[in-house]
């Protein structure tokens, strides 16, 4: 295959004698020459593959190279320019001091530019014209941060680093990974607190508010450690629909989603999404649906936070405690067990708890062996200390979600997967920077972060 060796980057007398522009159409033509040379020469059923990599790898040196050169064109600009060279304090004309090289850390590559250095001897007064003006004082631009956000929220950092090096051909070591995205998660979460538009976002989304929590055991340097997870979304009424039709109905996305996480006792925590509560103006208008798992602490910052709303234990939660139970009386796999299962289910999605404690005062009279007897005990003890949140049958009437799988999702894919890496063990503080990476990557706001970072 042909590859056109990379011309150098124009130094200065170059610069003044042959336009940006000019310049880089020259590289466009040598490019498209390569181009055509290599499909010219394409052996039989390999002109899309041979071209293709000529494009994934030259194409990509050539918009590099147009950042570079613009770049620096803009520089020049600035650097021609007669108050640039004069002293902000005193006015007088400062001292060129050189122009050395800097390089910046872009999505497209590392580009190099050089750029005048002023020293006004009077003042004491040392500075980089352009590059405050053009934010040339940033190593990093909004563009490769959110390359190195992505990845390393969804990986380990040594994982993140391979796959920017081969989706993109960028090499930024993992180390850098680690360090950027600690520093942004900080930048996000200073954001997700003082931003009118998350606020504006959620308000303005159509549909109910369901809140749903769990948590997830990450490892740390101070042991296995709870990491709580709440999700605020909304989402608009789906279709009515029967038990019967429960596993084949779609319900709408969601409109509007924000996830939190954070290492921390239960009043903490509390305090976090009280804190959402009163930042999205929660309660002050429309329903609010609580699903949980049926874990007491969810049901208790439930009530402290939102007050009476919309408590529903999460369906399929109901049904593994049906289908343990039935497992211990008639045994895994057998007939009995097997119609346990398919006449305990529809009687739970039909009428919650009713018909189910007819068929437990039953059951409690017949001769059981002790440890039948006790999972007869606890799916009872179970079942009505959850009686008031089995109300399925109603919700899928009115087209409303009888399942936590969000938060259950977030906590296997939000938290399991990036934060219980094998063999990882975190430092508390940072656990936490990564969950709010995490969550604002798992929330809907993280165009609009990203819209507004600098």
């Amino acid at each position: 295959m042909t590859t056109r060796k990379q011309r150098p980057p124009r130094i200065r007398k170059e610069r003044n004698e042959q336009t940006a522009k000019d310049y880089f159409l020259e590289l466009c033509a040598a490019y498209y020459d390569d181009l055509q040379a290599v499909g010219n020469k394409a052996p039989h059923g390999q002109f899309l593959n041979n071209v293709e990599a000529v494009v994934l790898d030259q194409g990509q040196e050539l918009i590099r190279q147009s950042f570079e050169i613009f770049t620096q064109d803009a520089i020049d600009d600035i650097e021609k320019k007669n108050e640039s060279r004069l002293c902000p304090k005193c006015q007088k004309k400062k001292r060129n001091a050189g122009t050395p090289t800097r390089r910046n850390e872009t999505a497209v590559g590392t580009i190099k530019v050089s750029r005048r250095y002023d020293e006004c001897v009077p003042c004491h007064f040392l500075e980089y014209v352009a590059d405050e003006i053009l934010g040339l004082d940033k190593t990093y631009t909004v563009g490769i941060r959110r390359l190195i956000v992505r990845a390393g929220g969804a990986k380990s950092f040594a994982e993140a680093e391979d796959d920017l090096l081969e989706y993109r051909g960028l090499t930024i070591s993992h180390m850098t990974i680690r360090k950027i995205c600690h520093e942004e998660a900080a930048q996000m979460e200073e954001w997700q607190k003082t931003s009118s538009e998350i606020q504006k976002d959620f308000i303005d989304a159509p549909g109910n508010v369901e809140v749903t929590m769990d948590a997830a055991k990450v490892n740390t340097t101070e042991g296995w450690k709870d990491v709580k997870v709440g999700i605020v979304s909304k989402r608009e009424l789906g279709k009515s629909a029967l038990p019967e039709e429960w596993e084949t109905r779609q319900l709408p996305r969601h409109t509007a989603r924000i996830a939190f996480a954070a290492v921390e006792g239960k009043e903490l925590f509390q305090q976090r999404v009280n804190d959402w509560r009163r930042r999205l103006c929660l309660g002050a208008h429309g329903d609010i649906s609580t699903l949980g798992d049926g874990a007491d602490w969810i049901w208790n910052i439930s009530k402290a936070v939102f007050g009476n709303v919309r408590e529903n234990l999460d369906v399929f939660h109901g049904l593994d405690h049906l289908s343990d139970t039935g497992k211990v009386l008639y045994g895994d796999g057998t007939d009995a067990y097997k119609e346990w299962e398919e006449a305990t289910k529809w009687e739970f999605l039909r009428a919650g708890f009713s018909l189910l404690e007819q068929r437990l005062a039953v059951l409690e009279g017949e001769e059981w062996e002790s440890r039948q007897r006790e999972a007869l005990r606890k799916l009872r003890v179970y079942l009505e200390g959850q009686s008031g949140r089995l109300n399925y049958a109603e919700r899928l009437l009115e087209g409303r979600a009888i399942g936590s799988g969000q938060v259950e999702g977030a906590c296997k894919h939000m938290i399991g997967r990036r934060l219980k890496q094998t063999g990882a063990k975190w430092l508390v503080p940072r656990l936490n920077r990564m969950t709010v990476l995490c969550a604002v990557r798992y929330s809907s706001h993280w165009k609009k972060y990203w819209a507004q970072a600098k």
